[in-house]
């Protein structure tokens, strides 16, 4: 009878509340959750009445991923000690990782009325007010969480933020002030503000931020690929070449980086410095499709226009995004070697491809009168459609009354050409039509003053017979 009567003693003793929480304490200490849950929940069978025990439990079954588990014994907790604010924040964090987000919510703040500076419960509800949209209702909490050393930097930024999101331009320039002067920060996390900022659309401070950082630490190719980017977008290409060129040399496998740096050197017009550059990345790069384009436009800004063909030729074999755009360079392509049939048809595809762009329509209609007097009810046709998609476009109402000039319809040529000078005022082209329209119907007084137009005009600005690479779309209609 030995071998029971050790049994009893042994179970008798396990049931003793103070021993078992020694045991789940050892087991906590130690993070062995799931055996301090199997004592735990032996204690509060033991001694259902103990918050702490509860507590305890809710803890190892949150450490365990439980939820549900948590959540229940955090509420006999509460019920059992309702004044202990500890309760009510663990509540409230499981409660968030169940997405009941009202309940969270209720339980912050229900905790934060007992312990109103816990800078951890401040810190996760106002990450919580921030996940659910709330961000005006978290300014408060992270203000208080400036003035504690160890949370300033992460308050800071989440303040940025919140600004930001509450359309407050004034406190976030402020704060973002604050914080660059304060010295806290390290390039990282200054990269970091400096994205943030460049996603809210702050490009001014982003600038900022990201100039700080970069004066920390100038290795750091991210910062310098979005300062250049920024730059890039503020046509400041000169600026954004050099940064953009110190990225390809800190990250030389980052097509991304590349081809960032390719569409700054053509947009500052350093075509042949673009051309040199991306014949050099060629073995890297030269299989993607916006490779070919941007080397096409290197081409075109330097005038070798068989090679922009080649190259868009074979493009178009790959099946490249936005094939539009690239037939409407070759359509621009073939017009500079005198192909006009070849352009014609480029230029058709383009439209085919994408009817919305008035450009197509322009270049289409300028061939077809190239073309022959023969070709002018057709271009007077795709002109009209692509005035559908623009009504108020000068370009295709000059391009109709040159038209109309041509067919010998002279009063709807100068309502059209007055139409375009008068919506677009320098554009030379236009003044040429209407003074050449003016002195045709004996306009003299008229024809003279659109004369001094031009003469104005030249001093200002030298017309161009074919657009260059900077003034061509990228194949997305975007920066790399």
């Amino acid at each position: 009878m030995l071998v029971p009567i050790i049994v009893l003693i042994a179970a008798q003793a396990s049931a003793d509340p103070a021993v078992l929480w020694q045991e789940a304490k050892g087991y906590l200490d130690h993070q062995q959750y799931a055996e301090a849950r199997r004592v735990l929940t032996l204690a509060v069978k033991a001694s259902p009445n103990d918050p702490a025990f509860w507590f305890h439990l809710g803890v190892s079954c949150a450490e365990l991923k439980d939820v549900d588990a948590a959540i229940s014994a955090f509420e006999k907790a509460r019920v059992l000690a309702p004044k202990r604010a500890e309760v009510y924040f663990s509540l409230g964090l499981e409660y968030w990782h169940r997405a009941d987000i009202g309940k969270a919510k209720e339980s912050y703040r229900t905790g934060l009325t007992l312990d109103p500076k816990n800078t951890q419960a401040l810190q996760n509800y106002a990450l919580l007010l921030m996940k659910s949209g709330e961000p005006g209702e978290a300014i408060d909490l992270l203000l208080k969480l400036k003035a504690v050393p160890e949370l300033t930097l992460p308050a800071r930024v989440s303040l940025i933020e919140c600004y930001l999101k509450t359309a407050d331009r004034e406190h976030a320039d402020q704060e973002t002030d604050d914080l660059l002067r304060s010295g806290v920060a390290g390039p990282e996390e200054e990269t970091k503000l400096g994205a943030l900022l460049l996603e809210a659309g702050d490009d001014r401070a982003a600038e900022r931020v990201l100039r700080a950082s970069l004066s920390q630490r100038p290795d750091q190719a991210k910062a310098c690929a979005a300062l250049g980017v920024l730059l890039l977008n503020k046509r400041n290409y000169a600026e954004a070449s050099d940064f953009l060129g110190r990225v390809v040399h800190l990250a030389p496998d980052s097509a991304e980086y590349a081809m960032a740096f390719a569409e700054a050197l053509l947009l500052w017009n350093r075509q042949d410095e673009a051309l040199g550059f991306l014949k050099e990345v060629e073995p890297k790069f030269g299989h993607l499709p916006e490779f070919q384009y941007k080397l096409a436009l290197a081409y075109f800004a330097e005038t070798k226009f068989s090679e922009v063909i080649d190259t868009l030729n074979k493009l178009l074999q790959t099946n490249p995004r936005r094939q539009d755009q690239i037939y409407y360079m070759l359509g621009h392509s073939y017009v500079a070697t005198g192909k006009l049939g070849d352009a014609e048809k480029a230029y058709r595809r383009a439209i085919e491809m994408n009817p919305k762009i008035p450009a197509y329509y322009e270049e289409f209609a300028t061939v077809l009168r190239r073309e022959g007097p023969e070709h002018l009810d057709e271009a007077i046709v795709e002109l009209k459609r692509g005035v559908q998609f623009d009504p108020t476009n000068p370009r295709l109402a000059l391009q109709l009354a040159l038209c109309y000039e041509s067919k010998g319809d002279i009063n709807s040529a100068l309502r059209l050409a007055e139409e375009a000078a008068g919506k677009e005022p320098d554009v030379l082209p236009a003044h040429v039509a209407l003074a050449r329209i003016y002195f045709r119907l004996g306009k003299k007084v008229e024809g003279q003053k659109e004369k001094e137009t031009i003469a104005e005009l030249e001093k200002k600005q030298q017309q161009s017979l074919v657009p260059n690479a900077s003034q061509l779309p990228t194949i997305d209609g975007r920066l790399p």
